[in-house]
This record gives structure tokens, C-alpha cells and sequence, in this order.
């Protein structure tokens, strides 16, 4: 019999619903994004360098990169496939928005409008679904002795865009973009409370000058109490919009489309304030946080369109079954385009510490999934076997308990050394990075 010899640290759960997962990193991770193969980056400390997340193996890599704090602002997020980062580097005049490559593991700076407050320059909040488009702010001009910020878009072909404001030294700062980089969405500020803005991509390849996003589209758009808050997440597609909540809409998040209109996705607490953090690629599905007050544990939400808001944890107990145990979900910081992933942090009811997650929605896509359809040789493997795929793909190895005691991207056809793993049967699993297939085959290891 052939021993194992790799140890996977961490907290496993599955659910009877096929892919249904929850794993912990027993430490706190400040996730900021994920990507469509589960991958997750964030921080571990205020003002520190960003870092990878692999809840599979639970190997962090530390990336570098200016994490939030200090000054410097930003949002490191995953194009879908991975393959790219946004966020803040040291630039060389100073801190500006970047985008880090997976594959070189490097940052390039991508640039600001020349202007700079306390020596920062720009910071990068977001990333496209394909990776060609990073939006952030950048400081716009300091002459006056006032500092205030345009939102930006970058991309290799026009580099900085400056999308403007609606009110001359009034900031404003894209947030979130679509898969394509056709919309992006932030805020406008004009009176203290930051509110909804939109740009849209022009026929010169520009950007179309912000709008607000309304709750009446008849009434005014210069009324506060009808324009929508700050413009949080975009679904991939471009077609559904989600943000904060404040006075106009009772402290209630919000979806908006442009059929649907302003959609109120309600409240988890009587007298909380919320906001969406991510949507899927087609708006069926929305994730986020509610915050009941100052010195009370914030409450994570998902809605869909059939359930409308529930508690995270009660999703994650009564639809997929899956129980968290004495691990309390307190957030739902970041959610994959494809609908699987969502990331956060917790606390231990117990020890009370606090715990970052990854919780796999197996089950949204279980009609994808088809046993005995994946192509691996030779099958039974003595000390190796081979994947066959195309492009860019995440592959698993669960042994008849649950277990994953193997995890990797892989590009294209791949060889693994089964030889130091024990004999016995085993669950080979294949998400491609668009999640369009999940594929799984079972494995004899001889």
C-alpha cells in the first residue's frame, strides 16, 4: 500500500449537493476577490502586501503589491480566468494603479494623470471578467491646494482614460467593470453622500460622461432622494447593477437594470444598512453584507431572484446543505462571475477567533455535470496519469471520504504524480475556467 505524504491543513465540509464545499483558513484574510477557479486574494494586514489564497492546499503566497492603508487605496481582484489582478503598486513616482500577472508573477504600473496628495498617485479597484480593462481613481489636480480624484480606466491600447466628473472638484472613483469593459460603475460625489455613477463605452472607444442610476426614472435626477447610492458590483454581462444602500432607499442594497429598474433587495436587520459585493455573470444571483451598527457583528446575505435575501449561513445549512458548525460566516466579501465562490471572513463561536472562507454553490451547477465523460489515462494509474483539456482549467483530486488532497490550475493537457498517494478509489474533478463544463471521472490508483 502506497502512503500518503501531502497534508492538507484546513476545514472541509461537503454537502450531499454535488461541488457543495466550505473551507476555512483558520486565520483572517481580508478576501477582496475570487476567481472563477476559486482562487482568492486579499490581505493580511492594513497597509500590507496583497496575497494569494489556495483554499485547496491552503498555501498563501504572498504577491506584494500596496494593500489599502496609509494613504494608498485599491481592490485586488481576479480577472475570470485568474490570469490577472488589479490593485496599487509603488510605481516610480509613487504609489498608482497596476495590474499583477499571474502567470510572471510581476506587477506593471499602469500609470495616473500626474497628480499626487501625500505622494500617491492613483489606485486600481477593479479588473475586467477578460482581464484587458483596470478602473480606480487617480488624483486629478492639486494647483488649488484641494485634493480631489476622476475616476480612470486603463488599457493597452489608450493606457489612462480619465472619466471625468459631473462637478468640477467634486471626486468621483470607478469601482467595479464588467467582463468586457464596456460599463464601469462607481460613485459621484456632490454633496457628502457618494452616489450611483455609470459610464458606458462610446463608438470612439471613449466613455461616455457618469449617470445616475434613479430610483423613479421619471422623477428628477437631481434629487438625492430619487438617485440610487454608491455603485458597488456589475454583473458580467453589463446588465445588472448593484450598490449601497442609504437614506433614499432606507439603508436597503440594491440590483438595477435597465428593463427592471431599481430593484430593493430588502434588509436581513431592522435598522441595517447594506451593500452588494458581487453579482454573477447574468444577475440571477447577488452576494453581500448588511451592517447592523457600530459595536454589532455584520450580517452576509445572498439573494436570488426565486428566494429573494437569506442569511449566508442559513443558505449554507438548509439549501446546500452544509453545516459550518461552530464557525459563524460574518461576511460575503467577494463573489466568482460564474456563480460558484463566494469569499469572507467569520468568527468561531467558540475559540472566537476569526476565520476567512471559501464556500463552493455546488450546486448551481450540477446540470453540468457528467460522470465518466472526462478523458484521463491510464485509468487504473500506478505513479502518474493524465488530464486531457483544453485551455485553462482547475483539477481536483477527492478521495471517497470528501477529502481534496490534490489542487491545481492547469493549462492544457497535464501529467500528475499519483505516487506518493495511497491506493484505493478517487473522484477526479475538472471546472473549466469559465465554469461552462464540470466534468467529473472516478480514478483507480493501484
Amino acid at each position: 500500500m502506497k502512503k500518503t505524504v501531502q497534508i492538507i491543513a484546513g476545514f472541509f465540509l461537503f454537502s450531499s449537493s454535488a461541488f457543495s464545499q466550505f473551507i476555512v483558513k483558520n486565520t483572517y484574510f481580508e478576501s477582496t476577490g475570487i476567481s472563477n477557479l476559486g482562487q482568492v486574494v486579499g490581505y493580511e494586514g492594513w497597509a500590507g502586501p496583497y496575497s494569494t489564497w489556495t483554499p485547496e492546499t491552503q498555501v498563501v503566497d504572498t504577491i506584494y503589491g500596496l494593500a489599502p492603508g496609509n494613504g494608498v487605496g485599491g481592490q485586488a481582484h481576479y480577472s475570470n480566468d485568474g490570469n490577472y489582478i488589479s490593485g496599487t503598486m509603488q510605481g516610480t513616482p509613487g504609489p498608482e494603479m497596476a495590474r499583477y500577472n499571474t502567470t510572471t508573477n510581476s506587477w506593471t504600473s499602469l500609470g495616473s494623470l500626474g497628480f499626487s496628495i501625500g505622494g500617491v498617485y492613483s489606485g486600481g479597484y477593479s479588473i475586467s471578467g477578460d482581464g484587458l480593462t483596470v478602473v480606480g481613481n487617480s488624483y486629478a489636480d492639486t494647483t488649488t491646494g484641494l485634493g480631489y480624484t476622476d475616476a480612470v480606466a486603463w488599457n493597452a491600447v489608450d493606457g489612462i482614460i480619465d472619466l471625468g466628473t459631473l462637478f468640477a472638484g467634486k471626486s468621483t472613483r470607478a469601482n467595479a467593470v464588467n467582463s468586457d469593459g464596456s460599463t464601469i460603475v462607481g460613485w459621484q460625489d456632490f454633496n457628502g453622500p457618494w452616489k450611483s455613477a455609470v459610464w458606458r463605452k462610446n463608438a470612439s472607444g471613449g466613455y461616455d460622461a457618469n449617470e445616475y442610476l434613479l430610483i423613479d426614472p421619471q422623477g428628477s435626477a437631481t434629487d438625492e432622494y430619487n438617485q440610487l447610492g454608491e455603485c458597488t458590483a456589475i454583473s458580467g454581462d453589463g446588465n445588472w447593477i448593484g450598490g449601497y444602500g442609504d437614506f433614499a432607499t432606507n439603508g436597503n442594497p440594491y440590483l438595477w437594470n435597465a428593463t427592471a429598474g431599481y430593484v430593493d433587495l430588502g434588509n436581513l436587520s431592522p435598522n441595517g444598512s447594506g451593500y452588494v459585493a458581487g453579482i454573477n455573470n447574468d444577475g440571477s444571483m447577488a452576494v453581500g453584507r448588511i451592517q447592523q451598527g457600530p459595536w454589532d457583528p455584520e450580517l452576509p446575505f445572498v439573494w436570488t431572484a426565486a428566494g429573494g435575501m437569506q442569511n449566508l449561513n442559513d443558505y449554507a445549512n438548509n439549501v446546500l446543505g452544509i453545516s459550518t458548525g461552530t464557525k459563524k460566516i460574518y461576511s460575503a466579501n467577494c463573489f466568482s462571475k460564474n456563480g460558484v465562490f463566494i469569499a469572507g471572513y467569520g468568527v468561531d463561536t467558540v475559540t472566537y477567533e476569526y476565520f476567512t472562507y471559501r464556500l463552493s454553490l455546488g450546486n448551481l451547477s450540477t446540470e453540468n455535470l457528467t460522470m465518466e465523460s472526462m478523458e484521463i489515462y491510464p485509468n487504473p494509474a500506478q505513479d502518474y496519469f493524465t488530464v486531457k483539456n483544453t485551455g485553462v482549467a482547475m483539477v481536483h483530486i477527492t478521495n471517497l471520504e470528501g477529502k481534496n488532497i490534490y489542487a491545481a490550475t492547469i493549462h492544457g493537457d497535464h501529467t500528475i504524480d499519483v505516487s506518493n498517494i495511497e491506493a484505493g478509489i478517487y473522484f477526479i474533478t475538472l471546472q473549466s475556467s469559465e465554469n461552462q463544463l464540470i466534468q467529473q471521472s472516478k480514478l483507480v490508483i493501484e
